[in-house]
């Protein structure tokens, strides 16, 4: 049997206010939190090793690990502060271009830092702005539509 309190300081940045009357299952909070954060570790893992393949740079690849993390981690908070006052269209459409930017502007940055414009240059920055909105957008979607309360 599942406890159902309320756990606003739990499940939301200091930062994000929400009215006290949402709550949802703490438990589902935690499970989904513990699946989000292997599912977000491997995103960003093979987003940096895919870096690294094409820019053979191991700061490069370490930078963008802890990058792709912190953008995917930022997602997901948001998806639990605002998702749950939201309806379900502009969920969807708050989650297209906010990944769409997000996404735009970390791969923006690495292809900054690699300071070249070759041919594997760009296809690096292509193929990680493109790997990175989707599994941005999906993860974002998916994880604001779960957190929503029954």
């Amino acid at each position: 049997m599942t406890s159902h309190f309320s756990c606003d300081l739990v499940c939301r940045p200091f930062f994000f206010v929400r009215p006290p009357t949402l709550s949802f299952s703490c438990d589902s909070f935690f499970l989904l939190s513990f699946f989000s954060f292997f599912l977000f570790l491997s995103a960003s893992f093979f987003l940096s090793s895919l870096l690294f393949v094409y820019s053979s740079s191991f700061f490069l690849s370490f930078f963008s690990f802890f990058l792709f993390l912190f953008f995917f981690f930022f997602l997901f908070f948001f998806a639990l502060s605002f998702s749950r006052l939201l309806s379900f269209f502009l969920s969807f459409f708050l989650s297209f271009f906010l990944s769409f930017f997000l996404s735009f502007f970390s791969c923006l940055l690495l292809f900054i830092f690699l300071l070249c414009c070759s041919f594997t240059c760009l296809l690096s920055f292509f193929l990680s702005f493109f790997l990175s909105f989707f599994l941005s957008f999906f993860l974002f979607f998916f994880l604001s539509f779960l957190a929503r309360p029954l």
